[in-house]
């Protein structure tokens, strides 16, 4: 699956960002505390430069996966969900990102994808309130994940949806994402 995955983005990136190499470093298969399993993706910084649409497609090939191997949802704990937020607001506070997504979007975002938005630590700075999650493996801010966040999934929401329909993945929580404005009608993804 980590192999079709780098290999569907460099396709779709036409292999000229190091995104596909270095954006993507693992994909796992883990459990949820009822012992359900799911797909956990990790992203790096480096998945930066894949640009928003692009970010996504890891998530969504992973999700169609997670269809055909029978895995069930990722399940966030609310401590988790929270971490996210947290982290999202230092990252806001480090990198000048595209678009910053509210705290309840990264909630719903977190909350309803069917993988895993996971990612290696990227910067020094740590979280200090949603700390030593059992599958979270660090406490340092995962730039990659907040990036695939924000300037992927909320802000490509329309984008995403359109695809994931495509595929007849359940991505219509996206719907209370989209806003006026952030809906693109242009065709990006390689299917």
């Amino acid at each position: 699956m980590w192999q079709a995955i780098k290999t569907a983005l460099v396709l779709n990136t036409e292999g000229v960002v190091v995104a596909p190499l270095d954006g993507v470093p693992k994909v796992e298969i883990n459990r949820n505390p009822d012992g359900s399993r799911f797909i956990d993706i990790y992203y790096a910084g480096p998945i930066r430069a894949a640009g928003g649409t692009s970010q996504v497609l890891p998530l969504i090939l992973g999700d169609y996966a997670r269809t055909l191997l029978e895995l069930d949802k990722y399940k966030p704990t609310d401590d988790e969900v929270e971490r996210y937020v947290e982290e999202c607001q230092i990252y806001d506070e480090i990198v000048t990102r595209q678009y910053k997504p509210t705290d309840d979007e990264v909630r719903k975002i977190v909350r309803n994808c069917n993988v895993c938005i996971n990612g290696e630590p990227t910067e020094e700075r740590e979280v200090s309130v949603n700390r030593d999650l059992p599958r979270i493996p660090t406490n340092r801010i995962r730039g990659g994940m907040c990036l695939v966040l924000s300037e992927g999934v909320a802000l490509k929401a329309a984008r995403i949806l359109k695809f994931s329909k495509k595929l007849k993945l359940e991505w219509n929580w996206l719907e209370d994402i989209i806003k006026v404005g952030k809906s693109d009608s242009s065709d990006s993804f390689c299917f």
